[in-house]
C-alpha cells in the first residue's frame, strides 16, 4: 500500500498589520524557487512593500531557494520596500543562513512578532 502524495512545499500568504506575510513550508530548491519567486514578485508589483518571509516551517533550503530569497530582497529594496525574514536560531535553514551571511543582505528575525514589529516600525 502506497501513502498518499504530500507536497513537500506549500505557501502561505496574509496581510498583518500593512506587512505581506508569506509564510514557506516544506523545501525550497530547484523545483520549487520558481514558484516562490513569482509569488513574491507578484506580492511586490506596484506597491512599496513591507515584506516577511516565514521561513518557520521550510525545512530545507538548497543554493537556489537561498538566490530566490536574495533577489527577492533585492528587489523589493530597489522597488522602495522593506525585507525581512523569520528563522529560527536553530536548524538547517539557520545554519544555511549563516554560513552565506545573508544577515549582510537581509533582516533575519527568530520569530514572526519580532520581524512584524520591527517592520511596522519602517
Amino acid at each position: 500500500m502506497s501513502l498518499p502524495f504530500e507536497d513537500p512545499f506549500s505557501i502561505d500568504e496574509h496581510e498583518e498589520s500593512g506587512v505581506r506575510v508569506v509564510a514557506i513550508a516544506g523545501e525550497l530548491d530547484i523545483a520549487t524557487a520558481p514558484t516562490l519567486c513569482a509569488r513574491l514578485d507578484a506580492t511586490r508589483v506596484g506597491r512599496r512593500a513591507k515584506l516577511l518571509v516565514d521561513l518557520t516551517a521550510l525545512d530545507f533550503c538548497d543554493s537556489t531557494g537561498l538566490r530566490a530569497l536574495l533577489g527577492a530582497a533585492s528587489e523589493v529594496r530597489a522597488a522602495g520596500g522593506r525585507f525581512s525574514i523569520v528563522c529560527p536560531p536553530s536548524g538547517d535553514v539557520a545554519r544555511l543562513l549563516e554560513v552565506v551571511g545573508a544577515g549582510e543582505w537581509m533582516a533575519i528575525h527568530a520569530d514572526p512578532e519580532s520581524g512584524l514589529a520591527a517592520l511596522k516600525l519602517s
